[in-house]
């Protein structure tokens, strides 16, 4: 007996039935496929989230609480309590933080009893977004901190290292006829730029020239002729060494003078009038033996009182080197032979470095050496030594904020300009 073939229609209607469970298979493997390359994507989207939106928060409750303790100390008036001041921190982050309030756990702010020095402290946690089981809430803190104008006495102490030799004669001029207005044009300078000026200003100058460096004596060939010299007249000593081999006054030096107080004013103006450009020969000058000298001045020290009685809280102390030349390395040989040579001065770039760096001898908050010329200058022909300035330059706090002919031609503008830009400046309350 014969079976009986399925009919064409009722074998299309198999072939449909099963093409259907197919593709309800297939759709159930990419479904899954599909989800778990899903999960990945949606939680690296979400941390991205969290973290951009945790960022700009962080920003907003920062500006707030900085907003807040500024609030606090902008009052000058010494009757201003602190319960006072608390309260006007507190009332400007309430109003500050806007929707962010709801994310701060905690705020509180304190004055300091002596300074009046206001501070904030702020902490928040913010609900991740993927979920709280998946990722943990974050937590931040925040501080700000601010003291009332009344309470900040800067004090500013330049020293001017002016090379004095024969080419110098226009920085020489510059500093003579910027002495006797000094202070009022520095203020100027300094209120044009947003700043509010110190509460004292002193000034000290150096100039020099060359402890070792007579024009044709010091040039190299000059210890070979003297050695010739020596063997064919049977002599010890040439004729020309030690102080002969530099300029007469290698070194010339102020101390400190008020530019406030009219009786320092006038010896000051006396100090510089006696000056005048000489010397030098060959080039390279001794500039690092008027930095040394420059670094240990008399500055001015954190609580010293000036003549109102105010303490100073603040010291800004600057040295400001004004050349056309290079000078010569730590160690000079010539510059030693000299006797009138400062015994102390550092045989090393390291040695003269670790000065610069030490806060026993210079304030290291507010230090700035600013340099008006050109430090890239390569013009020892004579001796083939780099010039020194190339390491200082190299130096924390170095700036190059003007050159040399910018100096001579507005000498306080481009002195407040590398005042203002160089180093830690707290010069805004």
């Amino acid at each position: 007996m014969f079976s009986k073939s399925p009919s064409p229609p009722t074998r299309l209607r198999r072939l449909v039935r099963s093409a259907q469970r197919l593709m309800r298979d297939a759709d159930g493997t990419l479904g899954i496929i599909f989800s778990l390359t899903l999960v990945p994507i949606v939680l690296l989207m979400s941390a991205t989230i969290d973290y951009s939106s945790n960022n700009a928060m962080r920003q907003r409750v920062q500006d707030a609480l900085d907003a807040a303790v500024l609030a606090g100390a902008s009052s000058s008036n010494p009757t201003t309590t602190s319960s006072q001041r608390i309260s006007t921190a507190q009332q400007t982050f309430n109003s500050s933080i806007g929707q962010d309030g709801r994310f701060v756990t905690s705020v509180s702010f304190t004055v300091d009893a002596t300074t009046a020095k206001v501070t904030g402290n702020a902490t928040t946690e913010r609900t991740s977004l993927i979920s709280s089981r998946l990722a943990p809430a974050m937590h931040q803190a925040y501080t700000a901190s601010a003291l009332p104008m009344a309470n900040l006495v800067r004090a500013l102490d330049v020293v001017l290292c002016v090379d004095a030799t024969g080419s110098m004669w226009n920085t020489l001029s510059a500093v003579q006829n910027n002495i006797t207005n000094f202070k009022t044009n520095l203020d100027t300078a300094i209120s044009a730029a947003g700043y509010r000026p110190f509460d004292r200003t002193r000034v000290r100058v150096i100039y020099y020239r060359d402890y070792g460096g007579n024009g044709l004596f010091n040039l190299p060939t000059y210890s070979w002729y003297c050695n010739l010299y020596k063997s064919y007249y049977g002599f010890s000593s040439c004729p020309v060494s030690g102080a002969d081999l530099g300029d007469a006054q290698p070194l010339a030096s102020s101390n400190f003078f008020d530019m406030s107080i009219p009786g320092q004013l006038s010896n000051f103006t006396t100090f510089v009038s006696g000056q005048s450009a000489y010397g030098g020969g060959d080039a390279p000058e001794s500039g690092l033996e008027c930095l040394w000298t420059a670094m240990n001045s008399s500055w001015t020290q954190k609580g010293d009182a000036l003549p109102t009685g105010a303490k100073v809280t603040d010291v800004f102390p600057v040295i400001s080197i004004y050349t056309d030349a290079g000078a010569h390395p730590p160690n000079f040989s010539p510059s030693v032979q000299n006797p009138a040579y400062p015994a102390a001065m550092p045989r090393s770039y390291a040695d003269l470095l670790s000065q610069w760096n030490n806060s026993s001898i210079i304030d290291q908050s507010h230090k700035a050496l600013l340099f008006y010329g050109n430090p890239n200058t390569e013009d020892d022909y004579y001796f083939g030594y780099p010039s020194a300035w190339d390491t200082i330059k190299t130096w924390p706090n170095f700036s190059n904020p003007a050159s040399l002919t910018s100096a001579n031609n507005d000498f306080i503008t481009a002195l407040a300009r590398g005042i203002i830009g160089t180093g830690n400046h707290r010069l805004t309350n």
